[in-house]
């Protein structure tokens, strides 16, 4: 018997301006609750961020993956308005990979005297 696949889903989005910090937040906070991750190592990630290792069945595949997390962005946003906060997602965009590496960029400074950019690793 093999092993389920595994699948790496990350996920961007980006809301109206009409849209409240409070309903940011409680969008945040129910795709939290649906499994998504707004951190990578206790590390907070990049706002209107969250990703996700999802165990797959047989059957499913990127694509079909693709499809249940934008089902779950609608449906986070759709508890966010049953909440009586007017929310609205202009776009997002959803990458699914079958595994490989993945994680938080290192952090960039502007360019020093000598014309180079310092990198800090925190990873």
């Amino acid at each position: 018997v093999g092993s389920m696949p595994q699948f790496i889903a990350s996920m961007s989005y980006e809301l109206s301006s009409a849209t409240s910090a409070v309903a940011h937040k409680l969008l945040r906070a129910q795709l939290v609750g649906r499994r998504w991750q707004d951190r990578c190592k206790d590390r907070l990630m990049p706002r209107n961020t969250v990703w996700m290792l999802r165990q797959g069945t047989g059957k499913q595949t990127t694509s079909t993956i693709h499809d249940d997390c934008a089902e779950e962005l609608k449906d986070a946003a759709e508890a966010v308005a049953a909440s009586g906060h007017d929310i609205e997602v202009l776009r997002a965009w959803i990458q699914v990979s079958g595994g490989g590496t993945f994680g938080l960029a290192p952090l960039f400074y502007p360019a020093n005297e000598q014309g180079t950019i310092d990198v800090v690793s925190r990873l």
